[in-house]
This record gives C-alpha cells, structure tokens and sequence, in this order.
C-alpha cells in the first residue's frame, strides 16, 4: 500500500496590480514607479476610504498598499474599515493586527484589498516609493532562494509557499491525528511575556512575585534591551513531525530520563523550588482564557500544565520539580531546516548589501523576520475568521445575526474560518509549538559563543530584571554575554543569538507600566551599543 502524500502543493501567484500610497495624503505611485495623484471628493482636503478606492480604480489596481501611520482603533470608536463606501461593497475584511478590507466595486465589479506596508516592514517610516522599493527588494531575495518563489499577499502566505517549494523530497510532513492536533492548539501560547515589576501591568495571580519593587526602587541608572536575532530561524531545526505518539505516566518519565533532548511535548505537574527567587519558567493558562498565560514563580507554587521538551529540560537544570503526567513524542526530522537556512542565507544578503539605503535595509531586514514569524504562527492557525459589514440586519445570515454588533449605521458579524483541502495541508500546529517552545526556552536560558547555557534572562540577578516580551529581555544591567565577540561577550552573529539591541545609562524612574517600559525601549534603541561599549560595569 503506498504511503499517503501529505506534502503542500505550492503555486505562484499572479501579480497584483498595486498603489502605494500615504494614508493621509492618498499620494504616492505605482507598482512601477509613476507618480498616483489621489481622486479627491468634494469639501475635502485630505482623501477618506472611498476616495483611495475610487483613485486605486483609476489606476487599473487591485490592492492598495497604507504607508504612514494608520489609523488605531480606540475603545468606543469604530474602526476605520467599518466606514459607509458608496459605490463599493465591503467584502470580507480581517479586523486583527494587521487588518486586512477587501471591497467589489457595485457597477463593475472591480476588486480591491485594502492593506498597510506596516504588515511587511513593522515600524519602518517609509513613503510610499520607500515601501515599493523595499517590496521589490525582498521580492528579488525570496525569488533569489527559489526562483518559482514569489511574495504573496500576506507574509505567512509568502513563508508557508516558499516551505512547501522547500520541503525536502525525503520527508513527507504527516499530520498529527485530530485529537493530538486539538490538544496542541489548545494547550500552547506562543511568546513568553511577563513584566516584573509590581503595579499595574504586573500578573494578578497569586503564584506571581514581582521581581522589582518600585517602591523601594524609585530609580534605575540603566536600561539594557536584548533580543534574539532572527530567533525562529535560529531554534527552527531538527524539528519533529507526525506520526505522534501518545505516553503513558510511566513512558513520560522514562522518556525524560533516557532521552531529554527527544522531540517531545510533556503535560506535567511542577513546583517551584522553595528558594527560587527568579522569573518564572513554565506557562499555565488562567482559568479566564481572556487574561491568556501566567509564570508562576512564588516558592513552593505548584501547577499543571503542557510544555515543549526544551522548557522541561531548563526547569529541570534550575531544580524544579517535574512530575511527568503524560507526553506526545514526535518522529524525528528536519521540516523546516531548508526553509529556515534558505530565509538565513536571504537575511544575510540583506544584511551584507551596503548599496541599499539604510532604511530599505532596516524594512527588508523586518520583512524577512515577519515572513518567518508568520509563517511558523500560520502553522498553528486552522484558518482566519472573517468579518463582515452590512447595513441592514436582515442583509446578515440568520445563524450570524444574534452576534452582530451595531457600529454607526453599520453591522458588524463574524464569519468562522472554512479550512479548504490547501490550508489543511499547512497545519501542522506541532511545528509552530516546537518552535515557541524553543524560543522560550532560550531566551531563559541559552547558547551564545562563550558556550552553552551562557545566556539568557537566568543569567541575570533577578534584582535587575525588568521583563521579558517574546524574545526581548529588558534589564536594569549590561550583560556581557549579549555584546558582541570583539568586545568579549558572547554574540557571534549567529541566528538564534540573544544580543544588545540598545543600551541607555542615566537616571529614569523604575517603569511600573508597559508604556513606561516601552518608552525606555525606544531610548535605549536611540542610543544604540555606543554607551553599552563604553561602560565597564556589566553583568
């Protein structure tokens, strides 16, 4: 009986006629570079949603790419997609972060998607010839890696095509049965995020102990940040896929044992040493799903959850107790290591291209690092739930009406995702849970060229640690692993490297808040390592 194939079938898209332009002004250009002069209604100054959908028309375009700053919702005020568009029919939008408006045109039919360049190029302040220069820029790298490979709409779209086109002919990526498939989706979180300081923004549970007291620490004299460089490409190796198996207590335990390293997530129940005083190690759910993850890290605080084998195995190295209760191990393989080596290769052509003016740099260098976020998150998305705008509730299917919202003169319902035989092809929630979970485990603690375990947020006093977001740490020190080698720390370069980002000395008040926390991010990145280099207190 021949084996089922279950290998992604990739494809390349047609090109999409595109505009670029400012989302204030409506000026901008073409894909091919000629000036786009915005189609203006009367008593206005500035363009409103129908007025860049008339002037995307115009131009024979289908996609009209944002650049500046867009429009945030607010608590209380509509979005800036739910809009009356007379003359366009709204289609399917994604209301997330980024959104996504999609429109047909009622007379001819024409469609246009609505997107920002701020999805491809995070925070980079672009114009709109900037931002074209930067999506034919990645566009030629991706194309450089895998010449069938293209950019897609969306950076998973993008990723997710370039793994299928990656995906080595000796593996075939078998799916996890439905119930481990499930279980995976519903019992991993993705970054590790937690502020340490007491107040406003500190965990509520009872199990979390602040590691700052900005009471009896009014003032820091330094803000150290620290992230990985291109971490999920870093930890994306090696991976395990189906078929799983499930383990019994005792294989659980014995699997530990004999095989720690082993591709492997363990449910388990754990207890914090009673002379911990650090960050917590291991995520557990809160019983209210809208309040997300806690890390328990009060002495003697005991919890149940799921972990990667990566996290167990760092737990257990800091004497944590780890009472295996059951685990799902993988069969070991490398799904992902051609995908990630070829997006490595395509960064540090990026990276090393001197001609590129330094903000296209910076833009191509955040689009690289969003097609492999996103890719590695679409991983463990069975679909996008769509949103819908009517103006009459009558005009919604019956089964939607009881949950629309009334948003102005608009209706606002949600229609759940219907994963297709493509997108089942791509969930593979296993893949992305391995990697989060690596990812985790490494900014706790880590590799850097001085040598395994020699980085990472347990390699700082607790006294002096401010947070952890995603890969990021922020720290009232200067660890000396995360400079660079030629300056004695540990950061070669590598992929997967936690290293100094930005480091700002003087006297700031202890940041209680995440707005305060992020505003000392933003100096330390304006002051860069210059300070970092110069100071000779690290820890």
């Amino acid at each position: 009986m021949n084996e089922i194939d279950y290998r992604p079938k990739p494809w390349t898209p047609k090109e999409i006629l595109t505009i670029w332009v400012d989302q204030a002004s409506g000026r901008g250009v073409t894909q091919g570079g000629a000036p786009v002069r915005p189609v203006i209604g009367d008593r206005r100054k500035n363009p409103n949603l129908t007025d860049l959908l008339d002037t995307a028309a115009s131009y024979g375009a289908n996609r009209i790419m944002l650049t500046g700053k867009r429009p945030e919702p607010q608590p209380g005020i509509r979005h800036w997609l739910y809009v009356q568009t007379p003359r366009w029919k709204p289609g399917s939008h994604w209301i997330s972060d980024p959104p996504t408006g999609r429109f047909e045109h009622e007379s001819t039919g024409f469609k246009i998607e609505v997107r920002t360049a701020e999805e491809w190029f995070d925070d980079a302040p672009l114009s709109p010839a900037q931002a074209r220069e930067a999506w034919d820029t990645v566009a030629a790298i991706i194309r450089s890696a895998d010449e069938r490979a293209r950019l897609f709409n969306s950076p998973a779209a993008t990723g997710t095509n370039l793994w299928a086109l990656s995906l080595p002919k000796t593996i075939n990526p078998v799916p996890v049965d439905p119930d481990i498939a499930s279980e995976i989706h519903a019992t991993s979180g993705q970054h590790h995020y937690d502020h340490l300081v007491a107040g406003a923004n500190f965990s509520r549970h009872e199990d979390c102990i602040p590691l700052i007291d900005p009471k009896q620490q009014k003032k820091i004299n330094a803000f150290a940040y620290v992230d990985g460089r291109f971490m999920y490409a870093g930890v994306g190796r090696e991976l395990g896929i189906g078929p799983a198996k499930r383990l019994n207590r005792a294989a659980a335990y014995e699997l530990l044992e004999q095989d720690p390293y082993a591709r492997a997530r363990f449910h388990v129940r754990f207890t914090v040493p009673e002379n911990w005083n650090h960050v917590g190690l291991l995520a557990v759910k809160h019983q209210s799903v809208a309040e997300g993850w806690y890390y328990p890290n009060r002495p003697g605080a005991t919890a149940d959850t799921w972990a990667d084998g990566s996290e167990i195995h760092v737990a257990r190295a800091f004497g944590w107790q780890i009472d295996p209760l059951e685990a799902i191990v993988f069969t070991k393989a490398r799904p992902l290591d051609t995908f990630t080596d070829r997006m490595t290769r395509a960064r540090a052509k990026v990276a090393e291209n001197r001609e590129l003016h330094p903000l296209i740099r910076q833009a191509a260098m955040a689009a690289l690092r969003s097609i492999v976020l996103h890719s590695i998150g679409a991983f463990a998305a069975g679909g996008r739930d769509e949103t819908r705008v009517a103006e009459n509730l009558f005009d919604i299917p019956a089964e939607f009406q009881s949950a629309a919202v009334r948003q102005g003169k608009l209706w606002i319902f949600n229609v759940p995702s219907n994963p297709n035989s493509r997108t089942s092809s791509f969930y593979h929630p296993e893949l992305a849970a391995q990697v989060w979970g690596r990812a985790r485990a490494r900014v706790l603690h880590g590799p850097s060229a001085l040598g395994n375990g020699t980085s990472g947020a347990l390699r700082l006093d607790p006294s002096t640690l401010i947070g952890i977001q995603g890969d990021a740490v922020f720290t009232t020190a200067l660890p000396a692993w995360s400079l660079p080698v030629n300056s004695g720390g540990g950061d070669d370069g590598k992929t997967g490297r936690l290293r100094l980002q930005g480091y700002a000395r003087g006297t700031f008040q202890t940041p209680e808040t995440l707005k305060q926390r992020a505003a000392l991010k933003t100096r330390a990145e304006r002051a860069g390592l210059s300070e970092a280099l110069a100071d000779g207190e690290v820890a």
